[in-house]
């Protein structure tokens, strides 16, 4: 990969000085940090299986980061640990390499949300200083810029987001009688072209949304978690750092997935409770011409593309269409923001934290980091990447238009409390879809009752 420079990168001295170092200068500043005649050597951990859309395209694009930073800063060796198996097995592994300093990786890209739990065990080093001065964060949207930003101090910076949108089968809503271009303005519009696809093509799967526990935390950012994004009360946690189990918004969010559920409009368990990541099923779905609509993420477009595979589809930028998912009364788009983020470990040396830092700066390089959005279904997080052919190209029409819709996302919280109360709103979601008689009501307070069990009645709270 020919790497596309920004401009000149500042260098992060660890400690407390930060100066600028000119390429050549590293391994100098490195060895004056280790000793003279010293070499470096970094960990670089990442998950093999679950970040890109195929594992060698992972294993190509990790490789090539590496040889590119070694030949700039020849006194550092890069040891790339790749963890295998899927996203449960990979953050077991990773909480396993942490307790140790002595198999703590330097630098590791993990998902966003499990910056809070990191951080809240002492795991992550604070970042502030080194990415006040590069050339690529202040390209950061706000609202990812935030993404690792807990009591004012930045502990992990993306690498790469998905946000969520409506995905739709032209033909499928033309048949059902649905003008195109589709864009409903409210969760009722929804459910109506639910409805109308239903009455139209019985065998069709009107709606996807993802529920239950199959996919972990980031199935509820890819599902439910966008519909709360939009609801008239959209808080998870409150300014003083307690969970909410019991608002409007969570109602109406579960309300929707009862209606969804009981009038069959929804997918089937089968698919929803899927162990083979369950997210990803729509691909194949509307590629067989089996389903209307989809809550989906971004990197569904980039599956259809050859390089993926998943399936190849080269029909589906004709075939396919891309909404925003609207507030459930209009007046705008919701979506939640997640990705995967790099942190520095809070026991590496000065030296390593230094080369480390220069490690992300080579990564986050325009065409480095644009190929891994590519690659791993990912919006790059510097926004005017988001206009770049090599973006938008991709997976055309799909990236541009995830990219436009990524500044109505909002980001999930930065709470060690949040993998609880995650866990209970995806119980809910799937207590809704194995039984369509329960309502709303009846799910959120088996959600309420679960956080509050695990959490200590302290630390949740009721909203009206």
């Amino acid at each position: 990969m020919k790497v596309m420079l920004r401009g000149a990168i500042p260098r992060l001295i660890a400690g407390t000085a930060i100066i600028a170092l000119s390429t050549a200068s590293l391994a100098t500043g490195v060895a004056s940090q280790a000793g003279a005649s010293s070499k470096v050597t970094i960990s670089v951990a990442y998950a093999a299986n679950t970040t890109f859309d195929t594992t060698p395209l992972g294993l190509t694009w990790w490789t090539q980061v590496k040889k590119e930073f070694e030949k700039q800063y020849p006194n550092v060796t890069v040891n790339l640990d790749a963890v295998p198996g899927g996203e449960p097995d990979f953050l077991t592994k990773l909480a396993l390499l942490y307790h140790s300093t002595s198999t703590a990786p330097t630098l590791a890209q993990f998902p966003s949300t499990e910056i809070a739990l990191y951080q809240s065990t002492g795991y992550l080093a604070n970042m502030n200083k080194y990415l006040a001065t590069t050339s690529w964060f202040k390209d950061y949207p706000k609202v990812i810029q935030n993404e690792g930003k807990i009591g004012g101090k930045i502990y992990a910076v993306s690498s790469g987001e998905n946000n969520v949108g409506l995905y739709y089968d032209k033909a499928i809503l033309q048949k059902a009688g649905i003008a195109l271009p589709w864009q409903p303005k409210t969760w009722n519009d929804i459910i109506s072209a639910a409805k109308k696809i239903k009455a139209a093509e019985p065998k069709i799967i009107p709606l996807w949304v993802d529920a239950g526990t199959s996919a972990g935390p980031n199935g509820a950012g890819y599902g439910i978690l966008n519909l709360l994004a939009g609801s008239s009360t959209p808080t998870i946690e409150t300014s003083s750092g307690k969970m909410v189990v019991s608002s409007k918004g969570l109602t109406e969010t579960l309300d929707f997935f009862h209606t969804v559920f009981s009038e069959g409009l929804g997918a089937p368990t089968s698919q929803l409770f899927s162990p083979n990541n369950a997210p990803n099923i729509p691909s194949t779905d509307f590629f067989k011409g089996t389903l209307g609509i989809a809550v989906g993420a971004n990197f569904l477009g980039g599956n259809w593309t050859k390089q993926v595979s998943f399936p190849y589809w080269a029909k589906a930028s004709s075939a396919m269409g891309v909404a925003g998912l609207p507030k459930i009364h209009g007046g705008g788009y919701a979506s939640t923001l997640s990705g995967w983020d790099y942190g520095m470990s809070s026991t590496a040396s000065p030296a390593q934290l230094t080369a480390a830092g220069e490690f992300m700066n080579v990564a986050q390089e325009q065409t480095n980091l644009i190929e891994a959005g590519n690659w791993a279904g990912w919006v790059p997080p510097v926004q005017s990447d988001w206009t770049v052919p090599l973006y938008t190209n991709f997976a055309a029409p799909f990236n541009e238009e995830f990219g436009k819709l990524l500044p109505s996302s909002s980001e999930l919280p930065s709470n060690a409390n949040y993998n609880v109360w995650v866990q209970g709103i995806e119980q809910a979601s799937g207590d809704i879809a194995l039984k369509p008689s329960t309502t709303g009501a009846q799910a959120l307070a088996t959600m309420k009752g679960y956080v509050t069990n695990q959490l200590g009645a302290s630390a949740v709270v009721s909203l009206p």
